[in-house]
């Protein structure tokens, strides 16, 4: 007994563990739905069984059934990073079995809540003994000795019961914001596929969209740089599928590989010659005015203020269409080693709002969804961050909560 009142002790000692059922689509006997190490995913807990997949199987023992309270862990996978996960069912009310890439735990509720232990099983105190009694982080294989072996400090049931009550209260506030931003990037979706394409207009609009040339509106911008194997450069990477533009790194001149470099300003639209066909366009912010790039990005801005938006121009090149018409300005053998054709594509045409002011506020009003999307996903990272912290404090004792007896 430790001096605050717990108790040290293993999983082997509150738990007991079983493998899961080896089976071949082959087989028959009784149908029964099982769960596979596909069906974790991100979730913690899985409580719709309504999608496992349904297999035959000679012969079920009620030990190969889970119940509730039942505790699942990925034993062996292709990926590594998911030996160890584990999966809650905090009930269960249809037959269900488990397959043989994963480890059934069933706690003695009579010394542990089994909500209890799936707390302490996606905290990092465990994860961190899974790896080390794994033999390391590329762990191959979960077995029940290696669960068995994992040390932990029990509370006594009235303290379990009352952490896992203020867990429970963290993890429905992460799940309310997780659904909250999941509608917003279904809403935003929705807007652009339909403020894009004009499908949705603006009352005070009313004038039909054109059709027009990209080189017609945009032209090449180029602003090379003297080069200097000492100065500091500050590089900016434009992602894939559209997610905007990061600083790569710092670098000196000598870390450099191409000695070709160009100077981007606030409000020029890049595009990555070798990753375009991936969606790695983006805007310039202020935020990276006056940052360095390499030669293999194309900075393109527009040729006459009054007839292109650039920031509707690049809400419109994430648009699946404008995704389209880089692959198809693209040539290579592989998709990976593809290389853009900025003539070719100058040459495409797109449908457009005929005023800048409907471009302007078809780009207001996307920034605000994007705004808002950021906001909650800012949110939703604090909260996870906050419940890490706390976990790793009530899990051993470092903070106590008042039990009313």
């Amino acid at each position: 007994m430790l001096a605050n009142g717990w108790e040290l002790t293993t999983l082997g000692e509150v738990m007991e563990f079983k493998n899961g059922l080896n089976f071949t689509k082959a087989d028959s006997g009784q149908l029964i739905k099982i769960v596979g190490v596909s069906d974790f995913k991100n979730h913690s807990e899985l409580k719709d069984l309504n999608n496992l997949e349904v297999v035959n199987i000679a012969k079920i023992r009620d030990g190969e059934l889970l119940t509730d309270g039942d505790l699942l862990f990925v034993r062996s996978n292709g990926n590594k990073n998911l030996i160890g996960r584990c999966l809650f069912f905090p009930k269960v009310n249809e037959r269900v079995s488990f397959s043989g890439f994963t480890i059934r735990g069933r706690a003695n509720q009579k010394r542990v809540i089994p909500d209890y232990i799936a707390t302490l099983a996606i905290s990092p105190l465990m994860k961190q003994q899974i790896s080390r009694n794994g033999g390391g982080t590329n762990i191959s294989n979960l077995s029940q000795q290696i669960l068995n072996d994992i040390v932990f400090a029990l509370p006594p049931m009235s303290e379990q019961k009352k952490i896992t009550q203020i867990i429970s209260t963290w993890n429905k506030a992460i799940a309310t914001t997780e659904k909250l931003l999941a509608n917003s990037q279904k809403q935003k979706q929705a807007l652009m596929q339909q403020l894009l394409t004009g499908k949705k207009r603006f009352p005070e609009f009313n004038q039909d969209w054109i059709s027009l040339k990209i080189g017609s509106l945009l032209k090449e911008i180029k602003r090379p740089i003297e080069w200097c194997d000492e100065q500091d450069y500050q590089l900016l990477s434009v992602k894939r599928r559209s997610e905007g533009i990061v600083l790569r790194e710092v670098l000196k001149g000598h870390q450099i590989l191409t000695k070709k470099m160009n100077l981007a300003h606030k409000g020029d639209f890049l595009i990555s010659k070798m990753q375009v066909v991936h969606g790695a366009m983006g805007l310039v912010t202020e935020v990276f005015d006056k940052h360095h790039i390499s030669d293999s990005y194309i900075i393109l801005a527009p040729k006459n203020k009054d007839s292109i938006d650039i920031h509707f121009f690049s809400w419109y090149c994430k648009h699946p269409l404008m995704y389209h018409k880089a692959y198809l300005c693209s040539y290579g053998v592989h998709i990976e080693k593809m290389t853009f054709n900025l003539q070719m594509f100058m040459n495409e045409y797109i449908c457009i709002p005929p005023t800048i002011e409907e471009q302007q506020k078809i780009a207001k009003l996307l920034s605000i969804a994007d705004d808002e999307i950021e906001t909650l996903q800012d949110k939703l990272n604090h909260l996870k961050d906050e419940k890490k912290a706390l976990m790793q404090q009530l899990l051993t004792g470092k903070r106590r909560v008042k039990v009313i007896q």
